[in-house]
């Protein structure tokens, strides 16, 4: 018969076995974070910590669940939009004449 939340609390097993996940968790938040740390220099966000795929990873902190609030969970996001030419010369590419079928 499974544990309820109340009878997890007392357990011993449960609880270091909770305890060690998180201390794992916590190490490695601080290798993914000392591999992109810039020692001296402004942090522009271009080196925010990601997985293998690519994904970026963020970590909260595991006894209150909210997001740590330092540079390795704050992310960049340019705001530049690339603008096209007043000219004609899309006109080039694109084939503006529209005929009847």
């Amino acid at each position: 018969m499974p544990y309820t939340k109340e009878e997890l609390k007392d357990l011993a097993y449960y609880q270091n076995l909770l305890d060690a996940d998180e201390q794992a968790y916590l190490v490695e938040r601080e290798r993914l974070k000392s591999l992109v740390d810039v020692s001296g220099s402004y942090y522009d966000g271009n080196l925010i910590v990601r997985d293998e795929a690519g994904t970026i990873r963020l970590f909260e902190n595991p006894y209150t669940g909210e997001l740590y609030d330092d540079e390795a969970s704050t992310l960049f996001v340019s705001r530049t939009v690339n603008q096209l030419k007043d000219d004609d010369s899309i006109n080039e590419i694109l084939n503006r004449e529209i005929r009847e079928l």
